[in-house]
């Protein structure tokens, strides 16, 4: 299994995703707006995408191509995040 700690060492940036995502949950924190559904598909799936799985572009670190490595990632990072949505997100 690999770890959060292995992924970083392959690809760096991620480290970079993970300072945003600490600051995502430090501004969703009261917000009734903030929207988990938003931030996943037009922020953080987006970023994701271009450093690990299936469909990071380039050959480099085949480890990163991976499922194991995709799941690993988001969890990690979705595990950064507050549970649920805001009040008023829609």
């Amino acid at each position: 299994m690999i770890t959060w700690n292995e992924l970083v060492l392959a690809e760096p940036r991620l480290r970079d995703l993970e300072e945003q995502a600490r600051a995502e949950a430090t501004n969703a924190q009261g917000d009734p707006t903030w929207s988990f559904s938003a931030y996943w598909s037009y922020t953080l799936r987006p970023a994701v995408n271009l450093l690990v799985g299936w469909k990071r572009p380039g050959t480099d670190q085949p480890q990163l191509r991976t499922e194991e490595a995709w799941h690993a990632t988001i969890s990690h990072l979705i595990g950064l995040l507050p549970e649920g949505e805001g009040a008023l997100a829609s």
